[in-house]
C-alpha cells in the first residue's frame, strides 16, 4: 500500500517591473511574492487562472499585468493552529503593466526591489526551499 504525500497547490508571481520585483512583507515580517492556494471549486482551471484570481485579491483590480512562462517550483511546510500545511508552490513570471497596489489585509507592506539585493536575507524568506529555488532562478 502506498502512503502519498499531501501538498495543497499554490500559484505565486514573480512580477517584474523594469529590473525590479515586487516583493511582499507578510504581517509575521517574512518575505512572500503575491499569490496564493487554489481553492477547491478551481481544481478544473489551470495555474494560471488561479494566478490571475490571486492577484486581482491580493493587489487589486487596478493593478495590470501579465502571466508569463513557469519560473520554479517550491515547497513550503508550516504549522499553525496544531495544523500541519504542506504547500507545493507554482511559481510564474508576471510582467507589470501599469495600475496601483491595494494591499489586501494578507500583507503588510509592497515595494518593488533589485531581486538579487534580498538573497543576504534568507531567513526572511517563507521557506529554505523557497529561498534556494529563488536563488537558482536569479542565476539563469
Amino acid at each position: 500500500m502506498y502512503d502519498f504525500a499531501y501538498f495543497q497547490i499554490a500559484a505565486k508571481a514573480i512580477v517584474q517591473k523594469g529590473d525590479k520585483i515586487l516583493l511582499l512583507t507578510t504581517n509575521n515580517g517574512h518575505f512572500d511574492f503575491p499569490g496564493g492556494r487554489m481553492d477547491k471549486s478551481e481544481v478544473d482551471l489551470s495555474f494560471d487562472q488561479v494566478l490571475k484570481r490571486e492577484l486581482k485579491e491580493e493587489l487589486g483590480d487596478n493593478f495590470k499585468f501579465n502571466v508569463g512562462k513557469l519560473a520554479f517550483v517550491s515547497r513550503r511546510h508550516y504549522q499553525k493552529d496544531d495544523k500541519d500545511f504542506r504547500v507545493l508552490t507554482i511559481f510564474f513570471e508576471v510582467i507589470y503593466s501599469g495600475g496601483t497596489i491595494q494591499l489586501s489585509d494578507e500583507h503588510s507592506t509592497s515595494q518593488w526591489v533589485k531581486p538579487e539585493s534580498i538573497l543576504k536575507q534568507a531567513e526572511k524568506f517563507i521557506s529554505k526551499d523557497e529561498y534556494l529555488n529563488f536563488k537558482a532562478y536569479l542565476a539563469l
